[in-house]
């Protein structure tokens, strides 16, 4: 009652209440790979007209805004209440106390910076997991997400032990010990407890035929890195994944880290990032149909203007992709490395990943870029499979 009150009045003074945008199921396909075009007749006769997806002016962010004093005479912040692992609301007699007032927009609840000194349980500070990349405040350099190593450099291939400490790798449990394969896809974590990476990596299998290893260097050496293994929940395939044209190719496994780990920013949402520099790392063949890496491996590649990709290709191009490699060749992801982050350095210092390894034809083939799926166009869909599964 209280509650429906205090929205009553907002609106009568003129703040819009408004509700999450619902996510369009009504997507434009992504490319089309390489496969039997010559079979489908209609492929090459249909509309390439790229419709933009409308996910509305605004949506939730998992952040802070306003101070604000929350139960227990806690130090807290003003955040949607989707994205607050305590259960405010349900531990107050009075409700009203503790709502508050996000940006004239939505209404939000005071959520304590410590769990812990609000007699809840747990003891480390609530961490804003998935976070966008500027949803810290610039003097904020050693919490929340993509911040790597010290003496990080993307001048060099091999990358510094724990140079990337969000990097995962996907492996099955057989071949990894039968020495037949190493890993077979790689990943990118986003939040505690989500790996970030592409659903073809996971076609075919179940949560018991993989396992993730978390702060890997080198897989030729046991003991050099602090990595650990961890077993896979379930897999979070996105719903319109198609794998005969890579459509939707991005999926969620859910896992648990350690303190030697530290999760990847996710992007801003209306951000473009043509002729912006980014490095892709994983541990794939390092030349088309040549051996995996034992040791991760980086390369810093350019985005490509995205016409300019689109004219690079036969195969359909649309804005749910990114590309991005050296213009002359050499510069590439390949094999193996698919699922893994093509990540971006902000301005503030923080790394997000921008898109996930998808397809391409060959390997560091001149005038043919890696393709990746765009993240900051499927944020509502990352939302919706990670923090509100956890609510």
């Amino acid at each position: 009652m209280e509650l429906n009150l205090l929205l009553f009045l907002l609106q009568l003074s003129g703040i819009a209440v408004c509700r999450t945008v619902k996510y369009d199921r009504d997507r434009a396909l992504i490319n089309k790979p390489n496969l039997n075009i010559d079979k489908d007749d209609g492929f090459l006769n249909r509309d390439h007209i790229r419709r933009k997806r409308y996910i509305g002016t605004r949506f939730k962010l998992n952040k802070r805004y306003q101070e604000c004093i929350g139960p227990a005479d806690t130090k807290g912040h003003c955040k949607h209440l989707t994205f607050c692992r305590m259960d405010v609301l349900g531990n107050s007699d009075n409700k009203l106390e503790y709502l508050c007032v996000i940006e004239k927009t939505f209404v939000g609840v005071c959520c304590p910076d410590d769990i812990a000194s609000a007699n809840m349980a747990g003891s480390h500070l609530i961490m804003d997991l998935p976070a966008g990349v500027y949803d810290y405040e610039d003097n904020a350099t050693n919490t929340g997400c993509g911040i790597p190593a010290e003496g990080r450099s993307v001048t060099t291939k091999t990358t510094g032990l724990q140079e990337w400490p969000w990097m995962a790798a996907l492996y099955r449990i057989k071949q990894l010990e039968q020495g037949l394969e190493q890993q077979f896809c790689g990943g990118a974590l986003i939040t505690d407890t989500h790996i970030l990476t592409a659903s073809h990596c996971t076609q075919g299998l179940v949560a018991a035929d993989i396992r993730v290893r978390l702060g890997e260097y080198d897989f030729g050496s046991g003991n050099e890195t602090r990595s650990r293994d961890f077993g896979v929940a379930k897999i979070i395939e996105h719903e319109e994944f198609v794998l005969s044209t890579y459509t939707n190719d991005i999926a969620i496994v859910p896992t648990s880290f350690n303190t030697y780990i530290w999760p990847l920013c996710l992007p801003p949402v209306r951000e473009n990032f043509e002729n912006e520099t980014a490095v892709v790392a994983g541990w794939g063949q390092t030349y088309y149909a040549g051996p995996t890496s034992e040791v991760l491996l980086q390369v810093a590649v350019p985005v490509w203007p995205h016409q300019k990709c689109v004219d690079a290709f036969l195969q359909r191009i649309n804005d749910d992709n990114i590309c991005a490699a050296g213009y002359e060749g050499g510069k590439d992801s390949c094999l193996g490395d698919s699922g893994g982050p093509l990540m971006l350095q902000m301005k503030n210092g923080r790394w997000a990943t921008i898109g996930v390894v998808s397809w391409g034809i060959g390997c560091g083939n001149k005038n043919s870029p890696g393709i990746y799926t765009k993240v900051n166009n499927y944020i509502p869909w990352i939302i919706k499979n990670t923090i509100s599964k956890n609510k």
